[in-house]
């Protein structure tokens, strides 16, 4: 469903700090939920099989990886999300590219 027109962008409440702390909330969470699973996966896999303390830091330090990605990608897709809604524009389709939003200019 939508709106029979676009509201004036005067009339919203859109600022860069707004813009900031929506797209700060959205990669904090991102973080905080992807990073508990990957953690909750990698313990369960390590103590289901047995494998020493060691080689579940390991595991865990290799986990961090996707979960870092994913929390930088959503930061940027966030931040650029923000920006065209305050500017009165739709949201776009994602591109899956880890820096495309850090890259891009306009």
């Amino acid at each position: 469903m939508r709106p029979d027109g676009q509201p004036k962008v005067s009339s919203q409440a859109f600022s860069q700090f707004g813009c900031f702390l929506a797209a700060s909330g959205v990669t904090l969470m991102t973080f905080c939920l992807v990073g508990a699973a990957a953690g909750a996966s990698v313990w369960a896999v390590a103590k289901l099989i047995g494998l020493p303390d060691t080689a579940l830091y390991v595991m865990l330090g290799l986990a961090a990886i996707p979960v870092l990605a994913a929390t930088i990608w959503t930061a940027g897709r966030a931040w650029h999300v923000e920006q065209r809604l305050a500017q009165g524009l739709d949201v776009d389709t994602p591109v899956f590219k880890l820096a495309y939003y850090f890259r891009k200019t306009a």
